[in-house]
């Protein structure tokens, strides 16, 4: 089983802590025969359900330098894992969950709103130091 995040613990008790239920703490999906290796999203994700909401979340820290390129071959990894999600449950929503420091450094401004809004990314912005969600981004 490939590595959790350094933040995964994180997530999954800022999301607790803002009145989700957490189903899975680490599902793993399986690699299709035709996928190359590195395509498709290989960490954990947090499984949970809030009300009526259903998310799957992906924790990447992105630890050191980060741009916004790397967040995007990760929207895109996250992508392709889309389908084995949506099999198992076709209402629940994909984030990927980035620190604070990640969303200002890679999202602030105009630029960092076209590429949320052409990639048609989600997002949970963290605070790691408190533990507490500080946003959600959804842009479609």
């Amino acid at each position: 089983m490939p590595l959790q995040d350094l933040y995964h613990d994180v997530v999954r008790d800022a999301l607790r802590q803002d009145g989700w239920r957490i189903t899975h703490t680490a599902l793993q999906l399986k690699a299709r025969a035709e996928s190359s290796a590195g395509e498709l999203w290989e960490g954990p994700w947090l499984v949970a359900e809030k009300d009526e909401r259903k998310v799957a979340v992906a924790v990447n820290s992105f630890v050191g330098r980060s741009s916004p390129a790397d967040i995007t071959q990760t929207w895109r990894q996250l992508g392709l894992s889309r389908p084995q999600l949506h099999a198992m449950d076709s209402d629940r929503v994909v984030y990927l969950a980035v620190r604070q420091a990640t969303y200002s450094a890679c999202f602030g401004g105009t630029e960092g709103d076209l590429l949320l809004e052409k990639e048609h990314m989600q997002l949970i912005v963290f605070d790691p130091r408190a533990e507490v969600i500080v946003q959600w981004v959804r842009r479609f």
